[in-house]
């Protein structure tokens, strides 16, 4: 059983506060999932009036050039493991995790990396009716449980719609290039930032998590970003914005 997530914040009785929460993933990274997944167990732990806002910024970590030839995901998960990991070590320990989560990884279902542009395309059009968090959701689990090919416009079409996408949104995302140049521009700003990987979580815009942890992390850093140390009040706080 997962005790961590009981551990709640300690709830705010005076006034009502919004907490910004940058999220930076991509949909072909596991551990973006993963994150993902605990982010919204961490958020479960919040008491009092909070209003929580999530902010996506797609990350290509897999973004390809002009003759690049395809890789299979495998390769890919390859070359992102550290010295000594086997990717079918890393499968079944992700598998391990996805399943404590509810998320059910099917990794044999995978083939050639696909990609997620279009994916993200689609989720920046979805964050202006606060759809963003359904659709990538929907994306994560088509892709990693279904194997289903996330670089499909069709396919994406319908992801959208089946999450909560207007008609007129799913419409411009098919007829139109919206989107495009905020894609472009916000990787630029994060390779800037010296954002090389994925998953990165920003809380409150002052407590930088990277990487992959665990939900007792997050809550802990939910805890650090909403009530923060006396030393901290009024110092530089990052962006990703």
């Amino acid at each position: 059983m997962d005790t961590t997530t009981r551990t709640t914040i300690r709830p705010l009785t005076d006034v009502r506060k919004t907490l910004d929460i940058d999220l930076v993933a991509d949909f072909t990274c596991p551990w973006s999932w993963l994150g993902m997944v605990q982010l919204t167990r961490a958020l479960g732990s919040l008491e009092g009036d909070i209003e929580t806002r999530l902010r996506w910024h797609p990350f290509r970590m897999a973004r390809r050039t002009d003759g690049a030839g395809e890789r299979s995901f495998h390769d890919y998960l390859a070359e992102r493991l550290p010295a000594g990991i086997s990717v079918p070590f890393a499968e079944k320990s992700l598998t391990e995790a996805g399943r404590e989560l509810g998320i059910d990884f099917h990794f044999e279902k995978l083939g050639s990396l696909p990609s997620t542009s279009e994916a993200h395309r689609l989720v920046q059009l979805a964050a202006n009716e606060g759809q963003h968090a359904n659709v990538a959701t929907a994306i994560f689990r088509a892709y990693f449980e279904d194997g289903a090919d996330i670089a499909d416009i069709n396919v994406l079409t319908r992801l959208g719609a089946d999450a909560g996408m207007s008609d007129k949104t799913v419409q411009a995302f098919r007829e139109t290039r919206e989107g495009d140049t905020a894609l472009i521009g916000g990787e630029d700003r994060l390779r800037g930032f010296g954002v090389r990987t994925v998953p990165n979580l920003l809380f409150g815009g002052r407590v930088l998590v990277p990487g992959t942890v665990n939900v007792a992390t997050y809550v802990h850093a939910l805890d650090q970003a909403l009530f923060p140390a006396p030393e901290d009040e009024g110092a530089p706080q990052p962006t990703l914005q």
